[in-house]
This record gives structure tokens, C-alpha cells and sequence, in this order.
């Protein structure tokens, strides 16, 4: 279904992404999830810790992703940039798609020795925070 006033909307998100997950019901329905994580604002009063953002991703992006886990090149948590489709969901509510995903920092191959942390170390960019040198 083609929605014309969204129509081809797309975005970039950078963030932290703390996991995939994906699922698969009687074959024919099946999809995953990208989990990015984003500091408290503090307006839910019922949320504690960070927030999470759900980005829908395709069933396959998966996979892709996984064979770069094993091979070492990706690893979790890490800071992400996750190009999306902007789309409608139920009850009229923005729907974010990936299209594509890619470690925003560092190339995790380029990393090595001291510099290369162990496996289930956050993986971050080499930007610095405001204000810092």
C-alpha cells in the first residue's frame, strides 16, 4: 500500500545499537528488529534506563549481519548508521524500515591488537563529545 503523502520519506539514524532479533511464524510472515538505544529524556515518568527505538529491518538484513558477528567485523553493542523508509503503521504512527546498516565510526577491521576490544565490548565511534578535546 503507497501512501502519497509519505511517499518515498526516508531518514538516517545514528545511534547505539544494542541488538538484532528476528522472527519467522508458519513461513510466511516473518521480518526482524534493530534495537537502538538513546538516553532518558525523562518525559515517561513510567521508563527507567535508556529508551529503545524499534527500526524494522528485512528478515534477510539478518542474516548479513550475523556472518559479520562470526567473522569478527561486527560485534554488539555498536554505533550504527541505519538508513530507513519512513512509512505508515497502525493507529497512523510512523514505521522506520531499514534499507541498510553500517558501523558509523571506526572500521572494526582497521582495529587491532590493544585496540581491538573484546567480544561483547560496546563498539564506538572515534568522534568525541561536545566539549571534550
Amino acid at each position: 500500500m503507497t501512501n502519497s503523502f509519505l511517499g518515498d520519506m526516508q531518514t538516517v539514524v545514528r545511534g547505539q545499537v544494542e541488538s538484532l532479533t528476528r522472527y519467522e511464524i508458519d513461513g510466511d510472515n516473518k521480518g526482524g528488529s534493530i534495537w537502538v538505544s538513546k538516553p532518558n529524556t525523562g518525559k515517561n515518568p513510567n521508563n527507567l534506563g535508556n529508551e529503545l527505538i524499534k527500526i524494522k529491518m528485512p528478515f534477510e538484513m539478518f542474516d548479513q549481519k550475523k556472518a559479520e558477528v562470526e567473522a569478527g567485523k561486527l560485534y554488539f553493542p555498536c554505533q550504527m548508521e541505519i538508513k530507513c523508509e519512513i512509512s505508515m503503521g497502525g493507529q497512523n504512527k510512523a514505521v522506520l524500515t531499514a534499507l541498510s546498516m553500517k558501523v558509523d565510526g571506526p572500521d572494526p577491521e582497521q582495529e587491532t591488537g590493544k585496540d581491538k576490544p573484546e567480544l561483547g565490548t560496546a563498539q564506538i565511534t572515534g568522534s568525541k563529545p561536545p566539549n571534550k578535546p
